[in-house]
């Protein structure tokens, strides 16, 4: 028996292989099927020994095919993150430029501009256009004299523009923003300089 093993073992050389064994290498390996006829316990080792590397691998094998999907899977999160990074950016742009637009002229057709100075104190109404945790906006949107403020809070970014004492300014200013595409704009409140909840400065808000 463990000499047919002897055999299936070496039986894995393909015919061309076999056809290939010079009369030296046959020689040699008669002898060491007589050896290994005489010493079973070195045929066992050498067979599992075999057996133990094929194991092996099949388990790098499969290692490499997980890591190829994994690092498809993010090659395709980065270039989503990249398209969804410059969709923010071009939106940021398009806001940035309607709300230099809307500053640099007088009201058209209702469209209404930033409403009053830096001036925080008492209750000032400001339009939210976006707040985003994913990707880091840039620092230099947080700029002077536009109107336009990044906050942070919580892990998110938030961005403001415009700053109204009467709520019905801060709704033109949503509904305008909402009608050059920033469809998420929405009005928010600060007291003294500090975020609260429109409904605790405008009674029945929003009913």
């Amino acid at each position: 028996m463990l000499l047919a093993g002897l055999i299936c073992f070496t039986a894995t050389l393909t015919p061309i292989q076999a056809q290939e064994l010079s009369k030296d290498e046959k020689k040699e390996w008669k002898r060491k099927a007589k050896e290994y006829k005489r010493n079973p316990a070195e045929l066992k080792d050498l067979v599992e020994e075999r057996d133990r590397y094929r194991r092996e691998t099949q388990e790098l094998a499969s290692q490499i095919n997980e890591l190829e999907v994994e690092k498809t899977n993010r090659r395709s999160r980065i270039a989503q993150l990249e398209r969804e990074l410059t969709r923010m950016q071009n939106s940021l742009a398009e806001t940035q430029s309607a709300l230099n637009q809307v500053q640099n002229s007088e009201p058209v057709n209702n469209q209404p501009t930033g409403g009053m100075d830096n001036d925080m104190s008492g209750i000032v109404f400001r339009v939210q256009i976006g707040a985003y945790s994913k990707l880091g906006m840039p620092s230099d949107l947080n700029g002077k004299g536009d109107n336009m403020e990044m906050e942070e809070e919580n892990g998110l970014q938030k961005i403001i523009i415009g700053k109204f004492r009467d709520i019905e300014r801060a709704e033109m200013m949503r509904g305008y923003m909402q009608q050059i595409g920033i469809p998420d704009a929405w009005v928010v409140a600060y007291q003294d300089g500090l975020r609260v909840p429109v409904e605790s400065v405008v009674p029945g808000y929003g009913q």
